[in-house]
């Protein structure tokens, strides 16, 4: 049996969050410009570890709370459409992740070691997200 609580809580169809990137990004890109490699993918995914390890039912202790990721090697975001609650999300997730499009890759691995926090890519990517109201 389905409860209102698990519908609640459950995040946006990945149809819904499709239909948010396809209206968002052209004009984040055409706002921000391209990045390092060109225009990147946008791909959704159901899960972080189904999509690392190829087994479509993996899953993790990161399943629930990883948002997006940006592979540089193949010049994609990722955006785990689970876990995406609402509109907002999903454009702060687009604009963070299209933030690192205009990094150096390499860069970020020194940065790495200084933590999430003090990671000077993940700050200007969190400050890219403050401007998620001008997509809405």
């Amino acid at each position: 049996m389905i409860k209102l609580k698990d519908i609640l809580l459950e995040g946006l169809s990945k149809n819904k969050v499709q239909s948010i990137v396809d209206r968002v990004f052209p004009q984040i890109v055409q706002d921000r410009g391209e990045g390092r490699q060109g225009v990147p993918e946008i791909k959704l995914h159901h899960d972080i570890y189904a999509r690392h390890s190829g087994i479509d039912d993996m899953s993790g202790e990161d399943s629930e709370t990883s948002e997006a990721e940006w592979d540089h090697k193949k010049n994609t975001i990722w955006i785990y459409y689970p876990n995406m609650k609402n509109e907002e999300d999903v454009i702060r997730t687009v604009l963070h992740e299209f933030e690192h499009t205009h990094q150096d890759p390499k860069k970020n691995e020194k940065y790495r070691e200084m933590g999430y926090d003090n990671n000077p890519y993940e700050m200007a990517a969190r400050n890219a997200e403050k401007k998620w109201r001008d997509y809405l």
